[in-house]
């Protein structure tokens, strides 16, 4: 976004800046008298028409502690399409978004198609993450659906963090928009406890460097 696509690395900062939960935008504003109503109005999308990008790629380069726990415990790494593993398996690409996904959901995420199975070779269960977002609000984040061997554990875990103050220090304009290079996402307490209850082994370090991820946000000028 330059001029465009600087308005939209632009909402990327302000983002930084909601470090309030969802909702509480509004706390301390002067509540209106109450008015009797046959029915509760839907909720408000807490992000309407808030734009980013249905066009782009990723890289996400696994991180070296990551990457032994896989070796140790046996985990092999399949990417599930249009996720695309690297040749040297250190990494994986993913398209940003979708037609269906170029903004932020309700819930401050961005859709990612494609997703990742962790096959566990000692206990024979294969762990599968999809469907794919990246949060940005409240904080950033990876989060995904989670089974086992098909069936589903949860319809939302998250798998890694970051922080703003990483994130944003990453974003940089380019000729078609712009980019974030090399965010570090944190593995969470709840993907230790998953790996640790399913496959009866090794969990992940809650802390440990699950990879970098740098997208790249191209503008399509049809949108707003």
């Amino acid at each position: 976004m330059f001029t465009h696509g600087l308005r939209r690395l632009t909402v990327l900062a302000a983002a930084a800046a909601l470090s309030l939960p969802l909702g509480l935008g509004s706390a301390g504003a002067t509540a209106p008298l109450p008015v009797p109503a046959p029915q509760a109005a839907p909720a408000a999308d807490p992000f309407p028409g808030l734009y980013l990008s249905p066009w782009g790629d990723a890289q996400v380069a696994l991180g070296d502690e990551a990457l032994a726990w896989m070796a140790r415990e046996g985990i092999t790494l399949e990417a599930i399409s249009p996720f695309a593993m690297d040749a040297d398996g250190r990494g994986f690409s993913m398209p940003i978004g979708s037609t269906a996904g170029d903004g932020l959901d309700s819930k401050g995420r961005i859709f990612y198609p494609g997703g990742l199975r962790f096959h566990h070779a000692r206990s024979g269960k294969t762990i599968t993450l999809m469907p794919t977002y990246i949060r940005v609000m409240p904080t950033p984040a990876y989060s995904a659906g989670v089974s086992v061997d098909g069936g589903k554990l949860s319809d939302e875990v998250t798998i890694a963090e970051s922080t703003y103050t990483e994130v944003v220090a990453g974003a940089r304009p380019t000729l078609t928009g712009w980019r974030i290079k090399k965010a570090p996402f944190y593995m969470t307490a709840e993907t230790s406890r998953v790996f640790a209850s399913v496959t009866g082994g090794e969990a992940p370090r809650v802390g440990a460097l699950f990879g970098t991820l740098t997208p790249n946000f191209d503008y399509v000028p049809t949108k707003g």
